[in-house]
């Protein structure tokens, strides 16, 4: 059996991609219980009746467990891939041309290529470069006319059936939900998924748009939108785009072949920075464990990469092929678990309490502000074992998650939909329960039952409450230190 770290242990969240390597119900119960937090569902590789299924499976699993486990739908947004090509591939030469054509024909010649984007060659100038097969292959534009773009190969390689194109700097008039996106949406609202992820993200008004049609739905169930930085416009419109979206994922595949692979670390480290900034969770993606796909281990670069990703200040760490084709999907959940709680203690405590989880709409009150720091600091000073804060919204859970507190985070919630808001955040363990409703005293011992039942508390650890004495108003005004009883409570 895989060892893996007690997922409550852990601050930074585990995000797993599902894919035939662990979709069945005991693959999804074993990645749930080595420590994954947020399941996404990857609509360029997965039908709507396979996810529907792992829905169910996760959340009959969540509630076996007691553990609130979230999804992100992940769009696939305007992806340009090749068309058909010869079963063995085409092999480019250095300085050899090809054309991209609107369609190509039976008749066609092998030199040209054809897209799933025919507006493809009305958005090519001279001089753009074309990136194929994850950038392996390079082509520059030397000539086009009306209904063909000509280009050289610069750096060759094979090229396959249906693998994807980047256009670096290529302004394209695609929009930034296609018409099987919208179908996806559509899916993902009427199943309550807490998280939308939009790709290829180019400015703020691509999110603007997503948030009007999630309101012109109708549907109750409102979302978080997570932006994927994967383009070189989103990375310079950072700061507007960062002012519309919930959270955001530094998706460093494309972004590494959209831009000099060189500068992908740097910008990482910016995004995170300004996401932790203005309070925005913020998930780290791509290639982290790439190599367990196949190997039992991880190089060193691997879980080093990893472990600079949890000390930039990431809420979440994602993996993707490793968990939804690889071979030791559950090895690979355990070994990432195993590299966060190594690495979260060299995590540097914040001492100023940002304004809340929408910095927009529900930025907390002043009194909130005092009495949560108060709470942190003496939680600290104490070496209390947990921090239990009642929350309606998640405002003050995830602004206290954005302070790096050495303390669990224990956030009690009435409304199921929040406690999937604050799957992403960092150090923050949800429950729903309508005891945080009660008074302090209720509030007190359901926080014990539950601590003894999961192992996080026993007889005389120290816990600290922040909560209200009207739940109905806004705000929190009380802090309580309690010690764990002997016994049981009433």
């Amino acid at each position: 059996m895989d060892n893996y770290v007690e997922h409550a242990l852990t601050k930074t969240k585990i995000v797993a991609t599902v894919g035939p390597a662990c979709d069945s119900y005991e693959g999804l119960q074993r990645l749930v219980t080595a420590g994954v937090d947020l399941f996404r569902l990857n609509f360029a590789h997965a039908q709507h009746d396979v996810l529907s299924r792992v829905v169910a499976d996760v959340r009959r699993i969540a509630e076996e467990l007691d553990r609130p486990v979230a999804f992100l739908a992940d769009l696939s947004g305007p992806k340009i891939r090749l068309g058909e090509l010869p079963e063995d591939g085409l092999e480019v030469g250095k300085d050899q041309r090809y054309t991209f054509v609107r369609q190509r024909t039976a008749d066609s010649p092998p030199e040209h290529l054809d897209s799933t984007y025919p507006g493809l060659v009305d958005d090519l100038d001279v001089d753009d470069r074309v990136l194929l097969a994850d950038g392996t292959v390079v082509m520059r534009v030397v000539e086009t006319d009306a209904d063909s773009a000509t280009c050289i190969v610069e750096q060759p390689g094979l090229l396959r059936s249906r693998q994807g194109i980047n256009l670096p700097n290529v302004k394209l008039s695609l929009p930034s939900l296609t018409d099987k996106d919208l179908e996806d949406l559509a899916w993902a609202l009427e199943n309550e998924i807490g998280f939308i992820g939009l790709s290829f993200v180019r400015d703020p008004e691509d999110i603007r748009d997503l948030r009007r049609r999630i309101d012109a739905s109708g549907a109750t169930h409102r979302p978080s939108i997570v932006a994927k930085i994967e383009k070189p416009e989103a990375v310079e419109r950072l700061d507007d785009i960062l002012a519309e979206t919930d959270v955001v994922m530094v998706a460093r595949g494309d972004l590494g072949v959209e831009v000099d692979i060189a500068r992908v670390p740097a910008i990482q480290k910016r995004i995170i920075r300004k996401c932790n900034e203005l309070r925005i969770p913020v998930i780290t993606a791509t290639q982290m464990l790439d190599s367990m796909q196949h190997s039992e281990l991880p190089t060193r670069a691997e879980a080093s990469d990893v472990a600079n990703a949890v000390l930039d200040g990431s809420d979440a760490v994602m993996l993707s092929g490793e968990t939804a084709i690889g071979k030791h999907p559950n090895r690979t959940v355990a070994m990432m678990s195993r590299i966060i709680h190594e690495t979260e203690p060299l995590v540097v405590s914040r001492k100023e309490l940002p304004l809340g989880f929408d910095r927009q709409k529900n930025t907390a009150t002043e009194m909130t502000r005092s009495v949560t720091l108060g709470a942190i600091h003496a939680a600290e000073r104490l070496g209390a074992r947990l921090l239990a804060v009642t929350t309606r919204s998640g405002t003050t859970a995830a602004a206290v998650s954005e302070l790096r507190s050495p303390i669990p985070v224990l956030a009690l919630t009435d409304d199921p939909r929040t406690a999937q808001r604050l799957c992403v955040c960092w150090g923050v363990r949800p429950v729903v329960t309508d005891a945080c409703t009660g008074s302090p005293h209720e509030i007190h011992d359901f926080i014990v039952r539950w601590g003894k039942a999961h192992g996080s508390v026993e007889a005389g650890d120290l816990i600290v409450i922040v909560a209200t004495t009207d739940w109905s108003r806004p705000g929190k005004n009380v802090m309580l230190v309690e010690e764990v009883p002997n016994g049981t409570t009433t």
